[in-house]
């Protein structure tokens, strides 16, 4: 799953294949611990923890096992290689001792100043339709879409220059890219 947040990294996802189909997981489990932020000297970092603490307080919804069941299905007509493992993602709040704030946050914005939502086609972690939900959540003359047509997880490290220029432009001189922008 790390090596689909990049196009940089397919090149050893394909070699960490070739080498497990000779017994060699070696590459294959680099990425994992990657992913998982394992050290070489075999510590983890926070990062798991953290994302589940956030979302647990964020989300109210709590998961069972035989929710999770029913879905299977349709979690694995989505995604075959990964629809089992994101649908029993949905019981990492199950038991969390602490009730979460929404079911659906309200992230309308009205009179707010504009705010720049970007989105990527080519994420494999954030689909691009979110992007475009938010921008609509936030409001007519709140929401500014750009949007990039790239891969990768995340834009404004792509270095794709259109992308650096409207974010650096937003955030360092307040200027505001017309919303639809398109970056390729």
């Amino acid at each position: 799953m790390q090596a689909l947040y990049s196009q940089d990294l397919w090149q050893y996802l394909t070699e960490g294949l070739q080498q497990a189909y000779d017994g060699d997981g070696s590459i294959l489990m680099l990425l994992s611990d990657t992913m998982n932020g394992r050290s070489e000297n075999g510590e983890y970092d926070n990062s798991t923890a953290a994302h589940t603490a956030i979302s647990c307080a964020d989300a109210r919804p709590r998961y069972d096992a035989a929710y999770v069941e029913r879905k299977l299905p349709e979690f694995r007509a989505a995604s075959p290689l990964f629809g089992d493992s994101m649908a029993w993602g949905m019981i990492g709040c199950t038991d969390w001792a602490v009730a979460g704030a929404a079911d659906h946050p309200d992230v309308s914005a009205p009179g707010a100043a504009p705010i720049l939502v970007v989105g990527n086609t080519g994420d494999p972690a954030t689909p691009y339709e979110g992007a475009r939900k938010m921008v609509e959540a936030l409001g007519k003359g709140v929401g500014v879409e750009l949007t990039y047509r790239g891969q990768g997880h995340g834009a404004y490290d792509s270095k794709n220059k259109c992308v650096q220029s409207a974010v650096n432009g937003y955030l360092l001189d307040g200027k505001v890219p017309p919303s639809g922008t398109v970056c390729t």
